[in-house]
């Protein structure tokens, strides 16, 4: 919940940026007061209700979750960017319930960031979590600051990936991930 200065902060800040006309639905401070309540969504937490459940793995395959839709909040300039992520691990001898890593992937972005930490703030959680034998990311997303100021790309999307563990030093590992985040349909 904002408090009353950071509405006040914010409304002059706004009437100093964008002037008091009457482009504002309803006035300045009702503005910076929807701006405010939009930002708290993306204050970082501890982690949610959900445990992080484990159990003993059954075999070391590659695992992987693809398509993950998150949304996230640009740590430059405060605009969305949203996208999918890939995720794969090989496990060693633990194994993970299948949503943890969409709620993982979800719990992450939910604090503004890069997409290059958000990114590697994923892999690193489940490398740690897992002590599993390796650890893919990819995150494919399109940036509003990139959209709708500056050079105004509103078709261009950024790729980031982190590998760890056998997904560096096996060349087979990386690209058996590789081509199942790239597969279309079940």
């Amino acid at each position: 919940m904002a408090t009353k200065d950071q509405v006040e902060t914010l409304t002059n800040l706004l009437i100093q940026s964008f002037g008091a006309t009457d482009w504002y639905d309803d006035s300045p401070a009702k503005t910076a007061e929807r701006v405010l309540r939009a930002w708290a969504e993306f204050k970082p937490e501890p982690l949610p209700d959900f445990e992080f459940t484990a159990f003993p793995a059954v075999a070391n395959q590659l695992i992987v979750v693809r398509d993950i839709q998150f949304s996230s909040l640009c740590a430059h300039h405060l605009f969305p960017y949203y996208g999918v992520a890939h995720v794969g691990y090989i496990p060693n001898e633990l194994m993970i319930g299948l949503s943890k890593i969409p709620r993982l992937v979800k719990w992450k972005a939910k604090r503004p960031s890069t997409q290059e930490a958000l990114t590697k703030n994923v892999a690193s959680e489940l490398k740690h979590r897992l002590a599993a034998m390796g650890v893919a990311v990819v995150i494919e997303a399109r940036h509003t600051c990139m959209a709708c100021r500056g050079v105004e790309a509103h078709d261009a999307s950024m790729a980031t990936s982190e590998m760890r563990g056998v997904f560096l030093t096996s060349s087979e590992a990386r690209q058996e991930f590789l081509s199942l985040i790239n597969k279309k349909g079940v």
